[in-house]
């Protein structure tokens, strides 16, 4: 069997098909400087103290400078928690990590496995680079389909990848449920709970049906998975902070496909309030 059908036939039969090498590491080396200097932004507008000295970018190396990148987000993360979404949601719109969303190999895997045409066009949405420090429970979902996570009855995949480090067991890979898929969509329930990402969980008994599986992944490494499949992030009781990349491609040709309306929530001033402390002056 050819490398290229015994991807779709996994992908087919298991719920999920990975690709080894897929990302290069030019990818991640931008996205390690770019996370740092982000990091290092936010540290200053927040005049946060640190007890160590910072190193300056130009002088980083990556990967030998891991630590240092885990030392410095841990200390955002230790003088103000929602300082890390702030980073987590800058590095979505980054020249750097939309170059590695937009990589053509990732689009031509896409189409294979939603059977597309090279001109049939895909529409991105929900691509994050997660940044998950260790012991932040804040968006560890548990056993959940990614069907009602994103544009209702439509017709997608899901991605997800090591970003700048390997990930492993410890540090909280991805795990699934071997063949889920072929459940269709589970029984499960809406939960919200205050300063907890929105959790829409498969109902347990159902879960013990298959076999669940802890999948460390090599940075360069893809993963593609069925919409259906149960999955989850495990428990980072690493050091160091875990980055991963999520997101779904959508089939745009599908009948039941409309883009959402994007909404901007200012985390700082907002157009009208700018608006109004300056119109005086005109």
């Amino acid at each position: 069997m050819k490398e290229k059908d015994k991807f779709k036939t996994s992908y087919k039969n298991l719920g999920f098909a990975t690709k080894k090498n897929l990302i290069s590491k030019k990818h991640h080396i931008d996205l390690f400087y770019t996370v740092y200097d982000l990091a290092c932004s936010t540290i200053k507008r927040n005049k946060i103290k640190l007890n160590f000295k910072l190193k300056k970018t130009e002088n980083l190396k990556y990967k030998k400078d891991l630590s240092h990148l885990d030392k410095v987000l841990l200390s955002v993360f230790k003088f103000d928690k929602s300082l890390i979404g702030e980073i987590y949601d800058t590095v979505s719109y980054c020249s750097t990590f939309l170059r590695l969303i937009s990589d053509s190999k990732i689009d031509e895997h896409t189409r294979q496995l939603l059977d597309l045409k090279k001109n049939n066009t895909l529409y991105s949405i929900t691509h994050r680079m997660r940044i998950d420090p260790p012991y932040d429970e804040r968006r560890t979902y548990g056993w959940h389909q990614e069907v009602f996570y994103t544009l209702p009855k439509s017709k997608f995949l899901q991605t997800w990848a090591p970003l700048i480090r390997d990930t492993k067991i410890d540090n909280g890979t991805i795990e699934v449920c071997l063949k889920s898929h072929k459940e269709g969509i589970a029984k499960q329930t809406w939960n919200e709970k205050k300063g907890i990402a929105t959790q829409i969980i498969i109902d347990p008994t159902i879960v013990k049906k298959y076999e669940q599986i802890p999948f460390p992944m090599k940075v360069g490494d893809v993963m593609f998975f069925n919409p259906h499949l149960f999955h989850r992030s495990g428990h980072n009781s690493s050091n160091e902070v875990r980055f991963s990349l999520v997101g779904m491609w959508n089939d745009t040709t599908h009948n039941y496909f409309r883009a959402p309306i994007p909404k901007l929530k200012f985390r700082g001033l907002s157009p009208e309030e700018y608006f109004n402390s300056v119109k005086k002056n005109f």
